[in-house]
């Protein structure tokens, strides 16, 4: 079978997560683009930043290693502008604020929009008190995505939810990544709490690392976002490896199942 075939029996899209510059600049680039052979319609690339708030270990140590080895922001660039030329993946820069407010916030827009970035996801972007970021990246035309975490009543759900961008960002569960996340009762009963006040497409993240899991949530949510999953893929490879082929066909195996 055909692998848009597939794609198309697994109804759910799958955004993929690659930490910019980890292990090392090029390396990160091959295993993104392999991501997105797999049958990833949307990536996340991360820049790293020396302080995360919501990155459990895997990402926080990928992060980590990417800055030790030099990464900057202009690599960050150079990277996504790559991808977005090389596939037809939706890129997206996943980042914290003091990297975008450090650079300069309509610099960094533009910079994005450049380079072929369809979103922005800034997970500790307040959304009363963004420095105007959500404006600017309207006037680009650059989505800035919104995530719903657990806890959040009604009328935050609504609040975030009225926004122009494609879908949501919703966080299975508390904590930080990383963790496996239960595919139980809760976790149907928040996303049913959060569809009964979000008429958008909901991309749910935080804990999802297999096909199982791809497969319970494929007639729930719209887009399945896997972060530490791709991380921790990338970090068990040796430098020899071949990182585009690896990639790809664990990318095929969260989707497909082999």
């Amino acid at each position: 079978m055909k692998q848009d075939s597939l794609k198309n029996e697994a109804k759910t899209s799958l955004m993929g997560h690659i930490v910019a510059g980890f292990p090392d600049k090029l390396a990160s680039l091959q295993a993104a683009l392999g991501i997105c052979e797999g049958g990833a319609d949307y990536l996340e690339v991360q820049f790293p930043f020396s302080d995360p708030s919501a990155d459990g270990r895997i990402i926080e140590d990928a992060c980590n290693e990417a800055l030790k080895n030099g990464f900057d922001i202009f690599d960050g660039f150079e990277i996504t502008t790559a991808l977005a030329r090389l596939s037809n993946t939706k890129i997206l820069i996943m980042t914290y604020a003091n990297i975008i407010f450090s650079y300069g916030i309509s610099h960094f827009v533009k910079k994005a929009k450049e380079c072929g970035v369809k979103a922005l996801i800034v997970p500790d972007l307040p959304y009363e008190s963004d420095e105007d970021l959500r404006k600017i990246a309207r006037a680009h035309d650059i989505g800035v995505i919104e995530l719903i975490a657990p806890g959040a009543d009604a009328r935050r759900i609504q609040k975030l939810a009225n926004t122009p961008e494609e879908f949501v960002y919703v966080v299975a569960r508390s904590g930080i990544t990383g963790k496996k996340t239960q595919i139980d009762s809760s976790l149907s009963e928040w996303l049913d709490f959060v569809k009964s006040n979000c008429k958008k497409k909901i991309a749910l993240g935080f804990g999802i690392n297999s096909h199982a899991q791809i497969k319970a949530l494929r007639d729930r949510v719209d887009i399945i976002v896997a972060g530490s999953y791709f991380v921790q893929k990338i970090h068990s490879l040796s430098p020899q490896d071949d990182f585009q082929n690896a990639l790809k066909l664990h990318t095929t195996e969260l989707l497909y199942g082999f």
